[in-house]
């Protein structure tokens, strides 16, 4: 995502981003132009309902063979669309699953429509999270409880915009137990954090590969 790319974003949403204070920041901006579609009203309410429909995003991040599984408080997998208040347990690349079994968890910290710009929008804002399955507050992810991602989906006069932007993107060392810091450490050695960047672009991308022909 270039500067003019975000530039573009309206002020409005934009102040949903967290401040970068440390650490790594990524963003990252896919477009799908209105002209091109007989009904931009039912494009967006689609691609609005894919971004929510979590389960499926791995059909979407397929340059990372991600998987993504939405959460309940409990840590019970939910079949439904996301709401604020639930959790994503999520493994980032193949890479991953190789050198180790577990899943991250992030937690949905908002969901939110901002009703002062132009045009349709919605903006998903997920954080590093505990595991919900168990007791404790120990943030299970490789990023600390700081960082963020946060997508933003809106509509302007001609296009249809989806972007990711993460924020205090570091390595969580914050952990009870040896093997777990080692683990963090060594996802970051080996580029996790950078294919996580490669991730949120080809979801994006692919959330908004929009086909009118398949409705």
């Amino acid at each position: 995502m270039n500067i003019n790319d975000f530039n573009r974003i309206p002020a409005e949403l934009k102040k949903c981003i967290p401040v970068q204070t440390k650490g790594r920041y990524s963003d990252t901006c896919s477009s799908l132009e209105l002209k091109d579609l007989n009904n931009p009203d039912i494009a967006f309410k689609s691609i609005k309902n894919r971004l929510l429909d979590v389960n499926n995003w791995a059909h979407y991040a397929t340059l990372t063979d991600a998987d993504f599984i939405l959460l309940d408080r409990h840590g019970y997998r939910l079949d439904r669309l996301a709401e604020e208040g639930d959790f994503m347990k999520v493994r980032f690349s193949k890479v991953q699953k190789i050198i180790d079994a577990q899943h991250d968890f992030v937690h949905v910290s908002s969901i939110s429509a901002i009703p002062s710009i132009f045009g349709d929008n919605v903006v998903m804002q997920l954080q590093p999270a505990h595991n919900p399955a168990r007791s404790g507050s120990e943030v299970d992810h490789f990023f600390t409880g700081d960082a963020s991602n946060t997508l933003i989906l809106y509509r302007t006069e001609s296009e249809i915009i989806l972007s990711v932007h993460g924020r205090n993107e570091q390595p969580n060392l914050k952990v009870s137990k040896i093997s777990k810091k080692v683990r963090n450490v060594l996802f970051a050695t080996l580029g996790v954090l950078a294919v996580s960047k490669v991730q949120w672009k080809t979801l994006s991308h692919g959330l908004l590969n929009y086909n009118e022909k398949l409705l």
